[in-house]
């Protein structure tokens, strides 16, 4: 794997963090959410739309007010429209959240953005969405619960949760099952890509066939934060998120042979501290990568990356 070139492209805000990749209209779209810090409850969705060698073309913001939008992703539907998902705590003027809530909305043309739309359960984080056979699935998560839920459906009609108890500290014994990603193969067989934060705080990687209620998991060994992941081919997957090493958290690649479910480091970025949640668009060799890092500048900014993939890892 080689690096052609990295780029900041973003650093306005006070905090520029938790960012998504999306390819869209001959376009690269960068999603992020900007706010005062990691935490605060003031965050907003912003929009970065790029052409392919990171020179950007124009943005625009999503925002909800009383409300923190947090941990923006996005998808292509079916139709050809992006969607945009992002977590909402709602706090209409109080101290504490009112409530919390994911929410979704489209745009034919990434200018104009339709209203809001409420997915999935209150207080259950969805955290992305991905496409098989036009229909769409993601995970929820509640920390609470200590559970995570397998939805389904239509996100601008219906989608609903088809397995209440996909992976839990209560069923598999394993604490804090939050994050995730998810892709599908062609023969309908489900992947899911999953983070915790408890006990071992191991990665787990599960498999299920239609209609997936029956999951075998895997234990991947190591830690994995703002989890994404991308199919390369019938041997290897790319993981990609925040992994601890000696002089503490960096953003990297993760290669996954499919096979073994052995784990070996592929590539590691130029990152520190506050850093991780990286998207991933692929086109033919090329490999972009969006992310966020604090070891520049004393602040939390954006970074795209573009690589060059080997073609032992496309076979």
């Amino acid at each position: 794997m080689r690096e052609q070139w990295q780029s900041c492209i973003w650093q306005r805000a006070q905090h520029n963090a938790f960012t998504d990749l999306c390819e869209f209209n001959g376009m690269l779209v960068c999603s992020f959410r900007e706010a005062t810090n990691h935490i605060s409850p003031d965050g907003v969705i912003r929009l970065l739309y790029l052409d392919l060698q990171g020179k950007l073309i124009r943005h625009q913001q999503v925002n909800m007010p009383g409300a923190d939008l947090r941990d923006p992703k996005l998808s292509l539907t079916p139709d050809g429209k992006l969607l945009l998902l992002a977590y909402a705590k709602v706090y209409n003027g109080q101290p504490e959240p009112m409530y919390r809530q994911a929410y979704s909305w489209q745009t034919p043309d990434g200018k104009s953005w339709s209203t809001a739309k409420p997915l999935g359960d209150k207080n259950w984080w969805l955290w992305r969405i991905r496409w098989h056979q036009d229909k769409a699935y993601g995970v929820g998560y509640n920390r609470e619960a200590q559970n995570t839920r397998l939805y389904a459906g239509f996100p601008r009609r219906t989608f609903q949760c088809i397995e209440p108890h996909l992976f839990s500290q209560r069923k598999q014994r394993k604490g804090y099952p939050n994050e995730s990603d998810m892709y599908f193969s062609d023969d309908g067989t489900a992947h899911v890509l999953l983070r915790r934060d408890a006990d071992s705080c191991t990665a787990q990687f599960g498999v299920s066939k239609p209609p997936y209620r029956r999951w075998t998991w895997h234990d991947l060994g190591f830690y994995l934060g703002g989890p994404t992941m991308l199919k390369l081919s019938k041997n290897y997957v790319i993981l990609a998120g925040r992994i601890w090493q000696q002089p503490g958290p960096k953003t990297a690649l993760v290669l996954l042979e499919i096979a073994t479910m052995k784990p070996s480091l592929l590539h590691v970025f130029p990152s520190g501290g506050d850093t991780s949640y990286p998207g991933l668009v692929k086109r033919g060799k090329d490999l972009y990568v969006s992310y966020y890092s604090s070891h520049q500048q004393n602040k939390t900014c954006i970074y795209l990356t573009k690589l060059t993939l080997d073609d032992v890892l496309l076979s």
